[in-house]
């Protein structure tokens, strides 16, 4: 396995990194500015010389028929004169260079030339200085001996430094892994972690995590209670199908007898497969909608037509307000419609229901009213909850699915289920959807 480089350390090397690029832009753009700098000195140099030379080219003896050999001037810098186009005096060692050299300056055969004219004797002739580079190059040499030298000094305390601050940034970070590593350890999802009140991006992770952390916990401890009730409403038509069963085979049993018998087994199936359906509903997920413009006043209106089949004498009004197109699954919405217009049923003692689809520009609600007893206030926080029935015992009409099932299908089409006690007794129970959409 490749062994694992800590942030810390990359932190430092890409510090040391950028300082050597730093560094290296910053002494390249010095180098150009100091060897600019360094050659207009040099030029400078030579212009100051001019009226030297002319001083000196005064002694001249006009008898002179060959070149004037020039020794007074600076060592480093050669001269020519040159008049009518002969060289009337020169340095020892000037290079080769060209006579007819136009004014100005140049660079020649390694040295910087300045050409320029001046008065000698009352004749106007051409002085030729040329400079050795050295009083250039060697400044940028020594430059650049600085500069290898103070290159890796600044990359390895800049890496230095950075280390060492990066220790000290990351030791909360630190804290924070060995504080939910010690969570997962222990599974207290619930327990605090260290610089969760911290207001940099240490403490929006800790925050971040420790709201995570304590949604685990809460999905966990819903899925143990929804885990135990769902064993708990399975074992009882599984124990009543086995009771009927073993009686039925342990003794003679008329036709009338065993058909009984196969009855009741049948409902305790039924009651199964409808609890097996019930719980495939709230493990519904996201990706498993299969959203479409539907109408939620027929829906609706089905929804209310199948409950008055099987019960005619039911107290059920219905009516619808507006446009109601929303975007939805029709698998979903059928089943969420049913729960409500049965808890309302089973709980609403035989009172009056009514059932309203309204449309208004901003979404599309749905609101199922019973004027039955209603609901104890400390108990409407937890009727959404599966297996939740409010009292003491469970009855054995429901399974205390109905809203729990309602609510995830609303929240799986972004909509918002509120439970509300109707004055003087009675449950406003209402499905807000969020988004509308035009008939296609």
């Amino acid at each position: 396995m490749k062994p694992a480089v800590t942030i810390r350390a990359r932190l430092a090397l890409g510090v040391a990194a950028i300082t050597v690029l730093v560094v290296l832009a910053v002494a390249a753009v010095q180098f150009l500015v100091l060897r600019s700098f360094l050659v207009g000195a040099e030029y400078e140099r030579l212009e100051l010389l001019l009226p030297r030379l002319e001083q000196t080219l005064t002694t001249i003896p006009a008898s002179s028929t060959g070149p004037y050999v020039l020794n007074t001037l600076p060592r480093t810098v050669d001269v020519r004169v040159i008049r009518e186009g002969r060289v009337v005096a020169v340095t020892p060692e000037f290079p080769a260079i060209s006579l007819t050299l136009p004014i100005g300056r140049a660079r020649r055969a390694g040295h910087d030339v300045l050409i320029s004219t001046f008065n000698l004797n009352g004749t106007l002739a051409t002085a030729q200085l040329a400079s050795d580079v050295l009083g250039v190059v060697n400044p940028l040499r020594a430059y650049l001996r600085s500069l290898a030298v103070a290159v890796p000094v600044s990359a390895a305390l800049a890496a230095l430094l950075c280390f060492l601050l990066a220790g000290r940034l990351l030791r909360p970070l630190e804290r924070l892994t060995a504080a939910a590593a010690a969570i997962g350890r222990g599974g207290n999802l619930r327990a605090a972690l260290p610089g969760a009140d911290r207001g940099d991006e240490v403490g929006r992770l800790a925050g971040v995590l420790q709201t995570s952390f304590g949604q685990v916990a809460e999905v966990r401890e819903r899925e143990e209670t929804f885990t135990y009730a769902a064993a708990h409403d399975l074992r009882s038509p599984l124990t009543a199908m086995k009771t009927r069963l073993q009686g039925a085979l342990s003794g003679p049993r008329s036709e009338a007898e065993l058909r009984e018998e196969l009855r009741e087994v049948l409902s305790d199936l039924e009651r199964m497969r409808r609890l097996s359906e019930q719980l495939l509903l709230l493990a519904r997920g996201e990706r498993d909608i299969q959203r479409r413009p539907l109408e939620l006043s027929r829906l609706a209106g089905e929804a209310v037509d199948r409950a008055r089949e099987l019960a005619p004498d039911l107290p059920l009004e219905f009516g619808t307000v507006g446009l109601t197109w929303i975007l939805g699954d029709e698998a979903l919405l059928s089943p969420l419609l049913d729960n409500l217009i049965g808890n309302s049923l089973r709980y609403g003692g035989g009172a009056a229901m009514r059932m309203t689809v309204t449309g208004t520009p901003s979404g599309v609600a749905l609101s199922m009213v019973d004027s039955g007893p209603g609901v104890p206030p400390a108990a409407l926080p937890h009727l959404t909850t599966a297996f939740y029935q409010v009292g003491a015992a469970r009855s054995g009409q429901g399974n205390g699915l109905g809203l729990a099932i309602a609510q995830r299908v609303a929240q799986l089409h972004g909509a918002r289920l509120d439970l509300v006690p109707v004055a003087p007794s009675g449950l406003r129970v209402t499905v807000t959807f969020p988004q509308t959409a035009q008939r296609d």
